[in-house]
């Protein structure tokens, strides 16, 4: 799956998904938002704990958008590219979309879970050297994020995600003269912080 593959689906999706327009959904609460987040994730990959902040974390930017289509029901996009901090050059990157809903507001705070689909990239660390490797899998993510609106169009958020990429295998070792292959998948997850502006509708 390669990058711009992904980058057209995940278009695709919003323009179809924002073809309905926003003053007819139900509540009057539908709209476009948009923003970034910074964030750091447990890479999983040389790590033996999956605990968000153990090891030596990924660090990097996160691009979002958010559709609300109702006042419980909505979809997520996001790009995020882990690329700073990695141990000996090891980077991650994603693109995923997904639909999220929300459970529970109060005032200006907001509290959703979410389910992401779409493509990793991972370089592992020293690449190219024997034993490294680069690719790109597809990856799956439940989470959650929360929100609170600091007036009617910028929110600031939190999100976290635990990532699954099940097709991932590292490369082999070797005991005893015998390669011994890991193909137990990846499961990167961390924490995001950022900002959102609503866009849509005026």
């Amino acid at each position: 799956m390669s990058k711009r593959a992904v980058l057209v689906l995940l278009l695709a999706v919003s323009t179809v998904a924002w073809a309905q327009s926003p003053r007819s959904a139900v509540g009057g609460e539908a709209g476009l938002w948009a923003g970034g987040e910074m964030s750091s994730f447990n890479p999983d990959y040389s790590c033996s704990s999956t605990v968000p902040f153990k090891c030596k974390q990924l660090i990097g930017p996160t691009a979002l958008f958010d559709i609300n289509y109702m006042s419980r029901w909505g979809a997520e996009g996001e790009a995020r590219w882990l690329h700073w901090h990695g141990y000996g050059g090891q980077t991650e990157a994603n693109y995923l979309i997904g639909p999220r809903y929300r459970v529970y507001r109060a005032g200006n705070f907001n509290a959703w879970l979410k389910v992401m689909l779409g493509g990793g990239w991972i370089t592992t660390p020293f690449y190219p050297q024997a034993g490294s490797l680069k690719g790109s899998y597809f990856v799956y993510a439940p989470g959650g994020t929360v929100s609170y609106d600091i007036t009617p169009r910028i929110a600031i958020r939190a999100d976290y995600e635990y990532q699954f990429w099940p097709s991932f295998a590292g490369p082999p070792t070797f005991s005893g003269g015998a390669a011994v292959n890991h193909a137990n998948g990846l499961t990167p997850n961390g924490v995001s912080i950022g900002i959102a502006y609503r866009f849509l509708p005026r």
